[in-house]
């Protein structure tokens, strides 16, 4: 699940060309070569009137008790959280808007079956540099951003922006990757691991795992990890790919 930027200028996004950002969808069978679904956009933005009409962005999906679970952001000048739903992956059905927040952006939901909850890591543009939050829900929807936390990260400098983060909770131990972020389009960026006993208390681990921005990582088999990423200095750019980085170990040795 990704999403599409349409047209950009060389300069600054127009509100324009942001009506164009909307959600897709593609599948792999090998995690390397992916087709898009002619069924795209899977997620398209709002009809006029309704809070995500000028786009659909940053999806987060999840599959659990035969449900595809999406939250993804929408809108451009106020921008929130939404939540949605399928039985296919394809045909997704919205729930509506569960924040009313106005500076978000990169969503990422933990489900902790053994507490019950619902854990979402997001950045809040009205707190930067301090801008990365964790909010919890007992289901999908009703997140408490109004006590949501704010995370800092153990031997990590400060005052600067920390973000792009990504949790994995495997052995009883949580796993954040993240970056460091800086405008325009990350041009020192690294991927960095920070590990937690409670996923709220971080502390850095690695600060260099590889060079680059927003590394999403899936477990595709015990002690074998597959992580997306974007090139260092091409954060929002046109130009910018998608990349894969291959692991294999365990995560307390990276």
């Amino acid at each position: 699940y990704y999403e599409a930027w349409g047209v950009r200028s060389e300069t600054e996004w127009s509100r324009d060309e942001y009506t164009t950002l909307q959600i897709g969808h593609a599948t792999s069978k090998d995690g390397i070569h992916w087709i898009k679904d002619p069924a795209n956009p899977v997620l398209p933005k709002g009809e006029p009137g309704e809070w995500d009409e000028y786009g659909t962005w940053d999806p987060f999906v999840i599959y659990e008790d035969g449900v595809f679970k999406m939250w993804y952001g929408g809108g451009v000048e106020h921008c929130d959280w939404g939540f949605a739903i399928s039985s296919d992956g394809v045909h997704f059905t919205k729930k509506g808007r569960i924040s009313n927040i106005g500076h978000v952006e990169d969503c990422h939901v933990v489900h902790n079956k053994r507490s019950g909850r619902y854990y979402m890591y997001y950045w809040d543009r009205s707190h930067e540099p301090m801008g990365l939050f964790r909010a919890s829900s007992l289901n999908e929807m009703d997140f408490d951003f109004d006590n949501a936390v704010p995370i800092k990260i153990e031997g990590e400098k400060y005052p600067a922006m920390y973000k792009f983060t990504h949790v994995l909770r495997e052995g009883g131990k949580w796993y954040m990757f993240y970056g460091n972020f800086v405008r325009p389009h990350c041009p020192n960026s690294t991927v960095r691991l920070a590990i937690s006993d409670d996923g709220l208390n971080w502390r850095s681990q690695n600060k260099n795992l590889l060079e680059g921005h927003d590394g999403e990582v899936l477990k595709v088999d015990d002690g074998l990890y597959f992580m997306y990423y974007g090139p260092r200095n091409h954060f929002d750019a046109k130009d910018c790919d998608i990349r894969l980085a291959i692991y294999k170990g365990s995560l307390d040795q990276l």
